[in-house]
């Protein structure tokens, strides 16, 4: 069965596409928090975390010692609950009162978290201090797993789960600061040229010399807060367009032989072969009845026969300033497979005559 090369272009248009500058940078000093915290799922159906589980078990003990009930916790058994870590992201100006999304994964020997119920766990930020309470109910996809006379069925990740809107914010974002120093808009992509025309772009909308391109990732605002203040000044900027340039990259991922690559890709003349060679050994196993009434045994002798095809190598040179579409037609009519193109791109790429930047995933 042939194998067609696939690979996705981005069409020349989008090289020089108008995109919102929303869409390029984030506003420095407005950041997300990180959230991690410690809490327990109950309701399991016997999916939890075993006796060895010292974490799980301790924090039943707890659990029932603060609800008024002694427990020595060697006679516990919590297959029904688990110890999990609790992680969040506070959005930046996130207000108490307001919810966010919880991710919770299991620390201990939990098979599945599927219809758990996660206890009221605080979630800290890196000071130490509490941001957010989770609770609620574990959502794991349909994860099921399932075991019996030593034979097991997964389908999906049930260790880890999700609370939709599970956790309640307690605190807000102190990290977070809008009105603090000169307003700067940061790239999430650092580029010389981007910047550059950023800084243009707003300079164009606001007025000459209302913005300066400090480094290849950062664009400084240098006019006077309006006076609808710096959030309507924000919101005008994010709405603007500007022409980006993107860098020439090849991505490749060899465990499924995914390329995607730019348009503006291009490749030096170069020279491409592509063969293998074939070898089938064939046992051919012949067996010797002896004669009838005779006191002969039957015996078996294996005669094998060795095969080699070997494909006859076909040489392609591609001319200069060809692209990796140009590249992918000509593998296909030698009848390369999406994996003979990769290992080739990774030639052309070690050889010099790829203009262009080869990511490996």
């Amino acid at each position: 069965m042939r194998h067609f090369l696939t690979i996705t272009l981005l069409a020349a248009a989008l090289v020089h596409a108008q995109i919102r500058i929303k869409d390029l940078a984030d506003v420095q000093g407005v950041s997300v928090q990180r959230l991690v915290g410690y809490g327990l799922v109950v309701g399991l159906s016997g999916s939890g975390d075993g006796a060895g589980s010292s974490a799980a078990v301790q924090s039943t003990a707890n659990l029932l010692r603060n609800m008024g009930l002694e427990v020595d916790p060697q006679h516990l058994r919590t297959r029904n609950a688990a110890a999990v870590v609790v992680t969040a992201d506070l959005p930046a100006f996130a207000k108490p009162g307001s919810r966010i999304d919880v991710r919770v994964s299991s620390l201990g020997d939990a098979r599945s978290l599927t219809g758990g119920v996660l206890l009221m766990a605080p979630i800290k930020g890196s000071d130490g201090e509490i941001y957010a309470l989770a609770q609620g109910a574990v959502g794991t996809g349909g994860a099921v797993s399932q075991s019996q006379f030593g034979a097991s069925l997964q389908q999906n990740h049930g260790a880890t789960g999700i609370l939709p809107g599970g956790g309640i914010v307690e605190r807000e974002n102190l990290a977070s600061r809008l009105d603090d120093g000169p307003l700067r808009l940061t790239l999430r992509e650092p580029d010389f040229t981007n910047a550059q025309a950023m800084a243009d772009a707003i300079s164009k909308e606001i007025g000459p010399g209302a913005a300066v391109a400090d480094d290849a990732a950062t664009v400084r605002i240098t006019v006077k807060d309006p006076p609808q203040g710096r959030t309507a000044l924000v919101a005008r900027l994010e709405g603007l367009r500007m022409a980006v340039q993107r860098p020439a990259r090849v991505v490749v991922n060899e465990r499924t032989g995914t390329i995607v690559a730019g348009s503006d890709v291009r490749i030096s003349e170069v020279a491409v072969t592509q063969g293998s060679l074939t070898i089938r050994v064939d046992p051919n196993v012949q067996t010797s009845q002896p004669n009838a009434l005779s006191q002969g045994a039957t015996r078996t002798a294996a005669n094998p026969s060795i095969q080699t095809q070997e494909q006859k190598s076909q040489v392609q040179v591609l001319q200069a300033n060809t692209s990796v579409g140009d590249l992918a037609r000509t593998l296909n009519s030698l009848g390369a497979s999406p994996r003979d193109l990769v290992a080739i791109l990774q030639a052309i790429h070690k050889s010099g005559a790829m203009q262009a930047e080869l990511v490996l995933m």
